[in-house]
């Protein structure tokens, strides 16, 4: 590991690989592993990654969790801060590690994350808060699987006529590690302390988390750290990270059955939310999966790995329906998606501005003209197609493109993006931001902006900040949290917003560049559940920005 401030180098190639003989599918891999190597740097670290696209297929990478100050045409969104990288072409990615923390790397792009392109990225704080609570920690990193392509069957499936109700892909697995056809062994390697940093990574699935008999004690939220808060089991949504370390010590083996020997391991879960899926995932055979046999016909929301106590990877002694819980905890049974009871360690230093500014964004989804479902913020479903309409001036409109991104159009004409400014309406006494008409926000340069987020689907949506993280304020699952932990909320990159619920959360807009804001579900970031903040474009500028060889490269 280098000292803080230095220089961290590597080299990914973006391939497709077939890693396993229970599936056909080729997946996109960096360096021909799945998930990708673990990413390390150390706080403040100058990462510098070269990208060489090997695939037929253009690609990118986005550094999730990462603010990208000063750089933001590094944040691998296409349209937004750069074009895709060709077919046979590199990239060198170069960006602070900055906030420390449980980040990850992923595709952002033709579905990739779907097929494969993700990977772990741990970012070492100068001073790690919780460390005195364990010795050694783990990472891992849940996603979906699915036996065919999203690039060329899922996603042209779901984005079509033929799917008018929006039934998104279902999983044909979950696969932790890589792994889904084989068990995954955790071992202890005789620590008695250990820390888990949970990545979900999955294109659609919420997954509630707990290991047998043991209680979870969480310290991380996303890249904030927390003070140790207590519970048997939680809830983590697309994109989210959660940390937490378990006390062996603590191992409660009263569910272990009289008749056999105390077991020499426990399970870790993986439990899908069920009520995510439109569809009954007992019975439903998709219209179109192309190579389900001899693969599974029916997918188990249930996945389990073994923690390993004596690192000898012996089988659990107890039945794997059993019912086990921690022991007896006033927080047990604890859904709240967001952790919003957790609170952060430097709570002293956590001066939360009161807000300047007000954006209220309504999520809806539903079929459009051609009778395809796509997802609408404020009416509009975000497109990647250039318009031809112009504003006042006679320029074109700003527009996200894969072939002019936001950020050029930024860096070239400030002043032409087409954007009213805030104006004051009824809704609140605060200024509210103002779209374009095409999902477009301009955020002053330093506001402070209260986002109620009001979600009219019968779905929970995970929206994720670019950029920027946030503080969650409350939700329609925890009104009383506004109040309740008024000057110590927690921030989070992720927000999970309830089902026919909705969401506040406060963002200051520090960051200058092209940041998009989504639904972290693939499948409703393709169908434009998406809107592109906007930030600052003078002082973007005034800071030095220039535009790089990127948009002369490769658009």
């Amino acid at each position: 590991m280098a000292t803080e401030g230095a220089f961290v180098s590597r080299t990914f190639i973006i391939d497709t690989i077939t890693p396993y003989r229970t599936s056909k599918k080729p997946i996109v891999a960096v360096n021909y592993t799945y998930p990708g190597p673990l990413l390390e740097a150390n706080e403040n670290d100058t990462c510098v990654i070269r990208v060489i696209n090997k695939l037929a297929q253009p690609t990118t990478i986005h550094w999730h969790g990462i603010s990208h100050r000063g750089t933001p045409d590094m944040d691998g969104a296409v349209g937004a801060t750069q074009c895709a990288i060709p077919p046979n072409a590199e990239m060198t990615y170069k960006f602070k590690a900055y906030p420390p923390g449980t980040a990850w790397y992923h595709g952002h792009f033709l579905g990739q994350i779907v097929d494969g392109l993700i990977g772990p990225f741990i970012i070492h704080p100068k001073v790690e808060p919780n460390q005195e609570y364990y010795d050694t920690e783990r990472i891992l990193m849940v996603a979906d699987w699915y036996n065919d392509l999203a690039r060329t069957t899922l996603l042209s499936w779901f984005l079509s006529s033929k799917n008018p109700e929006g039934i998104e892909p279902i999983p044909d697995a979950i696969v932790v590690n890589g792994k889904f056809s084989q068990s995954l062994f955790v071992q202890t390697s005789n620590a008695k302390r250990i820390r888990f940093r949970i990545i979900n990574a999955a294109a659609f699935s919420m997954y509630t988390f707990s290991i047998d008999g043991l209680l979870l004690h969480i310290t991380e939220v996303d890249q904030t750290p927390v003070k140790p808060y207590t519970v048997s089991s939680f809830v983590i949504n697309a994109a989210q990270r959660v940390s937490c370390f378990v006390d062996l010590n603590e191992l409660d083996q009263s569910f272990v059955p009289d008749d056999v020997p105390p077991t020499k391991s426990i399970y870790i879960r993986f439990k899908a939310d069920r009520d995510m899926y439109p569809v009954d995932i007992s019975s439903y055979i998709p219209p179109y999966a192309t190579q389900r046999y001899p693969y599974p016909v029916f997918f188990n929301p249930l996945y389990l790995a073994i923690l390993s106590l004596d690192s000898c990877n012996s089988l659990p002694t107890y039945p794997v329906n059993q019912v086990i819980t921690g022991s007896s905890n006033p927080d047990l049974g604890d859904q709240d998606a967001n952790l919003l009871h957790a609170r952060p360690f430097y709570q002293a230093n956590n001066k939360i501005p009161d807000a300047t500014h007000y954006l209220k964004l309504v999520i809806t989804i539903h079929p459009d003209i051609l009778n395809i479902s796509r997802g609408y913020m404020n009416d509009v479903t975000y497109d990647h197609a250039l318009d031809t309409t112009t504003n006042k001036s006679g320029k074109p409109k700003c527009l996200t493109s894969d072939k002019v991104p936001l950020l050029y159009q930024m860096a070239t004409n400030p002043n032409e993006l087409g954007i009213p400014s805030p104006i004051i309406t009824s809704d609140s006494p605060l200024p509210a931001i103002q779209s374009d008409g095409h999902g477009h926000y301009l955020f002053p340069c330093g506001a402070v902006v209260d986002i109620v987020l009001e979600n009219r689907d019968e779905g929970e949506h995970p929206f994720h900040s670019h950029g920027h993280n946030f503080w969650i304020i409350s939700t329609s699952a925890n009104p009383e949290a506004e109040q309740l932990y008024r000057g110590a909320y927690t921030k989070r990159d992720v927000v999970s917003v309830p089902g026919s619920g909705w969401a506040k959360i406060r963002l200051v807009t520090n960051n200058p560049g092209a940041w998009l804001f989504h639904c972290h579900i693939e499948w409703h970031m393709n169908a434009g559940l998406m809107a592109a903040f906007i930030v600052g474009p003078n002082e973007l500028l005034a800071q030095g920005y220039t535009i790089k060889s990127t948009h002369k490269r490769f658009c």
